[in-house]
């Protein structure tokens, strides 16, 4: 049965901490600048708890009512905020009165839901988002961040965006260990009767076999003679079992992607031949490879848009969490539209590195009330020619290599359809080098690039802070979850105790900054009144002293 929780607790004198503390005590406890009433202000009194009441159905009104939705979302919010293990933030919000406040427990008798509570609630958050495609974690950070912002003012007219691979916490593995653990996994999950003989001997062989020490103490050529034998044993093992049987879909689509059948004969594939979104292991389905320059993740990539305003806290207005090989460009027109939804604003400026400039975020853009797609950079190395193009329809072109200016005039294409340009050049079988249309956009593109100001440029470098501030837990680059759905909670609320953050430093900067403001101000009343009362009664004074007493034309003969 789902209940809301009260909104306004009444205190107990007798069970209420501040009524058992000193003066002192009680002062940080009820101040509303701490980090705990900031949190129970900002983030756990502004949950809405209707969003997640999909979860209990209507049906069922006879049986117990619901923990506080409220303190559990909160209580996921305090665990990567403080990138805690489970048990630790358990024993914060049973006796840490500051995490008790933050979770609005204002009474010591007040009860903190269940490690099986909270476990079961964030199991039905996952499940819901598998079944329904809902993400109910990602609607309640957009619901307290649009009240964040609207609190604050926050404009989202200017947004910046990065990216970051996550890796998943699962251990590398050989594409034997992977091959034979998936099997294992299928093995240990469904019953071996109804097989042969001579199959059940084969699989008790695998279900004791320890991979990694195979791997250590076996050829590659060896290696490869037992997978195709193992190919073949989960080739029988597939026609044999129904595909509702559990692991069956997991283990299929590993030999589709691991294998080739030729014949009836299974055949391991080359490698170069498996994509990167191929199973990587069978403790997550979901993680996949990606080489990104010197790093390489097994995982999920996050996608994060903050706002960008001067004297106003960046505050992350959108979150999207795939997997590895899924682009950076791909991400970036879900994330403006996300950000429109919380801020309730067009964007204008959107700032970027290179691995968002694609034709179609381009297009977008220009599309987007002409929304300017501001990066620093581009993606690639720079060309060796710098074309300009001319008021007759030629090309000026410039090798930069040489330093020589040479005209490039338009060419004949061979599909007539596209509009080309060539000079003279040996190096090229043909005797010409070409230039296409998209080769003079790109350039046009890096000029624009170059041309921004110093303080544009900032302005997206910026955001590597919160890319910093969001994987600061991790380990190795890695989190302590697996699986896309887990992945997306954790990112929601990591980046809902990011907000928070920023706002109550932005609080304690403004704060700072008028007390300094004010004692300047009082300073310059000080100053000028003292300037005033020389002026206008010590300097007289002094004057009809010097002349009384004969001082003043001495002091002029002097």
């Amino acid at each position: 049965m789902f209940r809301k929780t009260n909104a306004s607790p009444q205190l107990d004198i007798f069970t209420c901490p501040s009524s058992m503390m000193g003066k002192r005590a009680v002062k940080r406890y009820t101040a509303p600048s701490s980090w705990h009433n900031q949190f129970y202000k900002l983030v756990t009194s502004m949950i809405d708890e209707d969003t997640f009441s999909v979860l209990f159905p209507e049906g069922k009104k006879d049986g117990r009512p619901n923990a506080s939705i409220r303190v559990l979302v909160a209580m996921s919010v305090l665990k990567e905020g403080y990138g805690c293990s489970d048990e630790d933030l358990f024993d914060r919000c049973e006796f840490d009165l500051l995490v008790r406040k933050a979770l609005g427990l204002g009474n010591l008798d007040d009860v903190v839901p269940s490690l099986d509570t909270w476990y079961l609630f964030r199991r039905r958050i996952c499940d819901y988002d598998v079944r329904n495609g809902t993400d109910l974690m990602r609607q309640c950070f957009e619901q307290v961040t649009g009240s964040q912002v609207k609190l604050l003012n926050i404009s989202g007219k200017s947004v910046r965006v990065d990216s970051k691979l996550i890796g998943s916490n699962i251990a590398k593995q050989s594409r034997y260990t992977l091959i034979h653990k998936t099997l294992v996994m299928f093995l240990e999950h469904n019953c071996l009767t109804g097989l042969p003989k001579r199959m059940i001997a084969r699989a008790k062989e695998y279900m004791e076999e320890d991979s990694q020490k195979t791997v250590c103490r076996s050829a590659g050529d060896q290696l490869t003679g037992r997978m195709t034998r193992m190919g073949q044993f989960i080739c029988s093992l597939l026609k044999r079992y129904k595909p509702t049987v559990p692991h069956y879909a997991l283990l299929k689509r590993l030999f589709d992607e691991q294998f080739n059948v030729v014949d009836g004969n299974a055949g391991l594939k080359d490698k170069n031949d498996i994509p990167g979104n191929s199973l990587q292991s069978p403790y997550d389905k979901d993680a996949t490879y990606r080489n990104k320059g010197d790093q390489q993740v097994t995982g999920m990539v996050t996608n994060i848009t903050e706002t960008v305003e001067d004297n106003k806290p960046s505050i992350i207005v959108s979150v999207q969490v795939e997997t590895a090989t899924t682009a950076d460009c791909h991400m970036f027109q879900k994330g403006i539209e996300n950000a429109e939804s919380v801020t309730g604003d067009t964007v204008e400026n959107a700032y970027a590195d290179g691995a968002y400039q694609s034709p179609e975020n381009r297009d977008y853009a220009k599309a987007h009330n002409n929304m300017q797609l501001k990066t620093c950079k581009m993606q690639g190395k720079r060309s060796r020619w710098e074309l300009h193009l001319r008021e007759d329809g030629n090309l000026n072109v410039i090798d930069l290599a040489t330093g020589e200016s040479l005209i490039a005039v338009k060419a004949v294409s061979k599909k007539g359809g596209k509009t080309r340009w060539r000079i003279p050049w040996e190096q090229s079988k043909t005797g010409w080098r070409y230039f296409e249309e998209k080769e003079l956009k790109a350039a046009e593109l890096r000029r624009q690039i170059e041309s921004l100001p110093l303080e544009e440029q900032h302005k997206r470098n910026n955001v590597e802070a919160a890319m910093f501030q969001y994987s600061f837990h991790t380990r190795n680059g890695k989190t302590r979850y697996r699986g896309l759905a887990k992945h997306r909670m954790h990112a929601y609320s990591r980046c809902m105790w990011m907000n928070m953050r920023r706002i109550m430093i932005f609080h304690s900067e403004t704060c700072q900054r008028t007390i300094l403001e004010a004692k300047m101000a009082i300073f310059s009343l000080f100053l000028a009144t003292r300037e005033a009362w020389n002026e206008f009664w010590v300097k007289p004074k002094v004057l009809q002293q010097n002349a009384f007493f004969g001082w003043e034309p001495l002091r002029m003969a002097i």
